[in-house]
């Protein structure tokens, strides 16, 4: 490798963000105070009580520094990396250009493993007081994801395919895939415990107007074969300040006249394919029950998940007759028995059905 210059490395550093690099190189150490840029947490050195000694700098994403009331204070990502992994100056640097892809001789940088997809990804844009918390993580883990077109993006195309769907016709901005999120999880003394990396599909939620509400996380298998053996494969960060997930949904593609709605993701897609119509996910009987269709819709088809509670169909018929006097809705629930092993029969399991028939 030819002769890094500091100050190039450091300059690449700060048009990329901090935040990436330290979440791919200490993601593991540093993800607690990654969502809480300004906050203690417990230090990633000698641990500690959660919420005491350690913070990272409100300004990390543009000096990457931090300090900690016992072991000091590091000026910049390179300090702190250093402590963390009691690297040399110029291991540091090294490994900080390898993981922006910095070429020595003209300075030019992508993220290592969030290289732009061919369709240019957008970036999620909040309101500048609103850049902390829910918000924060949220641009955070967004900015570092692979489109769904992209080429090293094909976990999340083998975790649809194995239930028979296909991320062809979704709409850029509406699924993402992580290629290495932290999963946190927590042990018998309800301490947070570090449970691996996992690909992790990310799903933008949006509020009636359209604006970024939350971030879904389907924590998938190494390979993307199922979901990852964690206790909560499935998470759902908390509403941005300020803003509600009542009436929200994933987007998965342009709604017409016509608009279907289903709870979970590969529900939705699976009703999509069934139908011919765009579907779009409430990730919940709650959240579909407060669902508000955006301007221009005509009819509104649910297709509701079966289950022995009846809470799915008792969600939809609320939403039915909330919004019937503005518009026509359709109540679409499985006609199939659920099974004597499974609490409930949705629209996902109608067509794997299906396609295992279609096989046979």
């Amino acid at each position: 490798m030819p002769r890094l210059e500091a100050s190039r490395v450091r300059a690449a550093c700060q048009r990329a963000g901090w935040c990436a690099v330290l979440n791919h190189l200490a993601g593991d150490r540093l993800a607690a105070a990654l969502d809480r840029p300004g906050r203690h947490v417990a230090c990633p050195v000698h641990g500690g009580v959660h919420g005491d000694g350690f913070r990272l700098f409100a300004d990390v994403e543009t000096t990457g520094g931090g300090i900690c009331a016992t072991c000091g204070a590091f000026a910049d990502g390179f300090a702190l990396l250093q402590w963390l992994f009691g690297w040399s100056f110029p291991q540091t640097l090294e490994r900080v250009a390898e993981v922006l892809r910095l070429d020595p001789d003209q300075g030019a940088c992508t993220l290592a493993w969030a290289t732009p997809s061919r369709n240019v990804q957008r970036r999620v844009t909040l309101p500048q007081q609103r850049r902390s918390g829910t918000g924060a993580t949220l641009e955070r883990l967004w900015s570092q994801a692979l489109a769904a077109d992209h080429p090293d993006a094909r976990v999340l195309h083998r975790y649809l395919a194995g239930r028979g769907l296909s991320a062809a016709d979704l709409d850029p901005e509406a699924l993402r895939l992580h290629p290495a999120l932290p999963y946190w999880g927590q042990d018998a003394q309800r301490r947070s415990v570090l449970g691996g990396h996992f690909p992790t599909l990310l799903a933008l939620v949006r509020a009636p107007s359209g604006a970024p509400v939350s971030l879904h996380r389907t924590y998938l298998h190494t390979h993307g074969q199922g979901k990852a053996p964690v206790a909560t494969p499935r998470k759902l960060l908390p509403a941005i300040a300020g803003r509600s997930l009542g009436g929200s949904a994933v987007r998965l593609m342009p709604a017409g006249e016509s608009l279907g709605v289903a709870e979970g993701l590969e529900t939705a897609l699976a009703a999509s394919a069934l139908s011919a119509m765009p579907v779009w996910a409430c990730l919940s009987a709650s959240l579909m029950q407060r669902f508000v269709p955006p301007a221009g819709v005509r009819h509104l088809t649910l297709w509701v998940d079966k289950d022995r509670s009846n809470a799915g169909e008792r969600a939809a018929a609320a939403l039915r007759d909330r919004l019937r006097p503005r518009l026509a809705v359709t109540l679409r629930i499985p006609a199939d028995p659920i099974p004597a092993e499974r609490s409930s029969l949705d629209w996902a399991d109608i067509w794997q059905a299906r396609a295992a028939r279609c096989l046979a």
